[in-house]
């Protein structure tokens, strides 16, 4: 599938967003092959980072406060896609997401366990956390 460039910039309203492909927007990634790979590849993005929200209360539009642009365009790109980290504390991530077996969106709440956080000798960020089931849970990015 083709998009011309205009057409992009036509959709794109999201600062730092500007993808399009509908086989995976607006859900549509639920009836993908291998939906389950590709919740946890959002789900990654979702909870993989040292970002900060910022909530508007009088729009509850949500910003991000993070330490590179890569790291904001990976959180805004999991929100575009379903996946959105909406509030962060010391000990907790919480993340709304679309439910594979329900298909609809639910909050889930991921404790934070261990923060690796990115640095040049690595290359990489890694975040443990345990799920509401109790599961845990590595996820890992990296540069290389």
């Amino acid at each position: 599938m083709e998009f011309s460039k205009e057409a992009i910039t036509e959709e794109s309203t999201v600062k730092g967003f500007n993808f399009r492909d509908e086989r995976i927007m607006k859900g549509n990634w639920v009836t993908e092959m291998n939906a389950n790979m590709i919740q946890k590849f959002f789900r990654l993005l979702a909870v993989c980072h040292t970002v900060i929200p910022e909530v508007d209360e009088d729009t509850e539009k949500i910003t991000y406060e993070a330490e590179s642009p890569d790291e904001a365009a990976f959180v805004i790109a999991a929100r575009e896609l379903g996946f959105e980290f909406f509030n962060r504390t010391q000990t907790t991530i919480a993340v709304r997401e679309l439910d594979l077996v329900t298909g609809k969106r639910v909050e889930r709440l991921y404790k934070i366990l261990n923060v690796l956080e990115f640095n040049s000798t690595r290359k990489r960020m890694s975040v443990i956390v345990q799920d509401e089931d109790g599961k845990l849970l590595l996820f890992c990015k990296g540069a290389d």
